[in-house]
């Protein structure tokens, strides 16, 4: 019996010891920590990371995308394509039919913008918006804004407001959407133009955010003298990475993440690690709506679940968008691209959106709208990634990859 029971310890303890080394080589192909000459770590930086970029690789993409949509639209009826509209926002929790729910109306206007892809003259459109060197001075002052802050440091653990500088990027965003309104006359176009260099340097910021919650992965899942660090140099990183996600505008938060710099990162994220428990708790109460099975927390962001005798990923902390109170959905293994066409959807419906006419104000709402079915999820998964580097997944990590919406997050 005791060697029986001998043995089980050693193979769990095996298992144990090789998921660590997966997590270990993760952490290392993909983070540098950069020391003092006291041996202190003060920063780090990630291996991979777009420093430069171009716009035009994304005004491509859209134009693509949109030209593969009208053709898939060639074979079906408006009647068949808005039963794919309700049935994705259905899973996501919203009917678009019930007048009286929030949301009604901006998942209207999300279905008409899509509706309304097969009208586009995407050739015309994009002619006017490519024949300008408006994107190169853009490109330009973007580029400099961002390396003000160098895009490979993900966290800075000496400089409580080293990310709060961030806002010299929103600068040129601001100079870019009044420069655009100048050199775009036609509207539509304008409203093309306006979401590439919205939507751009929201990428570009979103690299941190996905790398952020990778890092958060191994910091709760591994010891910190794996990585060589000590539990305060732990501490600090984790207060950067959440300085990271301090607005621009708001001071206040600022001065108290500056004021308790070695304690305030970890106080939020055992925050989020006891709502992601209490999350877990409630989805296994007998009184539960989600009728989940087999659950299994993965980390902090993430639970795996069967569904309908479909297993399933869900987020822990994001919802399916602003409007409803279902969790997100991270992957499905039964249907691998389902996340990924959801988000391409949601992207064109952005640019769509451009080509309705709509008052200012419930355009905004739409938009916020279709912004809350994708942004934060995306830049949450990268806590996924990590997961599956532990287990030594490379089919997964490509597959969440596949699905991230924005090719500046270098795999």
């Amino acid at each position: 019996m005791f060697r029986i029971a001998l043995a089980a310890w050693v193979a769990i303890f095996s298992l144990s010891s090789f998921a660590q080394d997966l997590a270990l080589k993760g952490f290392n192909e993909r983070f540098t920590l950069v020391k003092n000459a006291e041996g202190k770590v003060t920063i780090i930086k990630l291996k991979k990371a777009t420093t430069r970029f171009s716009v035009r690789p994304f005004i491509e993409q859209i134009k693509n995308d949109l030209m593969l949509e009208q053709n898939s639209l060639y074979g079906m009826s408006d009647a068949e394509k808005e039963i794919e509209i309700d049935d994705m926002l259905a899973d996501m929790g919203l009917n678009p039919y019930d007048k009286n729910s929030d949301g009604q109306e901006e998942a209207q206007k999300l279905k008409e913008s899509l509706l309304n892809i097969r009208n586009i003259d995407v050739n015309v459109a994009f002619a006017q918006i490519e024949k300008t060197d408006f994107w190169k001075e853009f490109e330009a002052k973007l580029h400099e804004a961002m390396n003000f802050i160098d895009p490979t440091i993900i966290a800075n653990l000496e400089d409580g407001r080293f990310f709060y500088k961030r806002q010299v990027t929103y600068k040129v965003v601001t100079w870019a959407l009044e420069q655009a309104k100048k050199k775009f006359s036609n509207i539509p176009v304008l409203n093309i133009a306006s979401f590439v260099i919205v939507r751009v340097h929201d990428m570009m910021l979103e690299q941190r955010h996905f790398s952020h919650n990778m890092l958060l992965h191994y910091f709760e899942t591994m010891p910190e003298s794996s990585f060589g660090m000590t539990k305060e140099e732990v501490d600090r990183a984790v207060s950067s990475i959440y300085e990271y996600r301090i607005e621009a505008t708001n001071l206040p938060e600022s001065n108290r993440a500056f004021k308790d710099w070695l304690n305030y990162g970890m106080n939020n994220f055992y925050i989020s690690v006891r709502a992601g428990n209490s999350k877990v708790k409630s989805w296994t109460s007998p009184m539960s709506t989600m009728a989940f099975k087999d659950i299994k927390k993965l980390n902090y962001a993430f639970a795996q679940v069967v569904e309908k005798d479909a297993r399933k990923i869900y987020h822990l902390h994001l919802n399916s968008h602003k409007f409803t109170q279902k969790p997100a959905l991270a992957y499905d293994y039964s249907n691998p691209k389902r996340v990924k066409r959801n988000r391409s959807l949601m992207n064109l419906a952005g640019v769509a959106l451009g080509f309705i006419k709509m008052p200012g104000w419930l355009k905004s709402n739409v938009d916020g709208f279709i912004k809350s079915m994708y942004v934060e999820q995306v830049r949450m998964e990268g806590a996924l990634v990590g997961y599956f580097e532990s287990t030594g997944d490379t089919g997964m990590i490509k597959d969440i990859y596949a699905q991230r919406a924005n090719f500046y997050i270098v795999q």
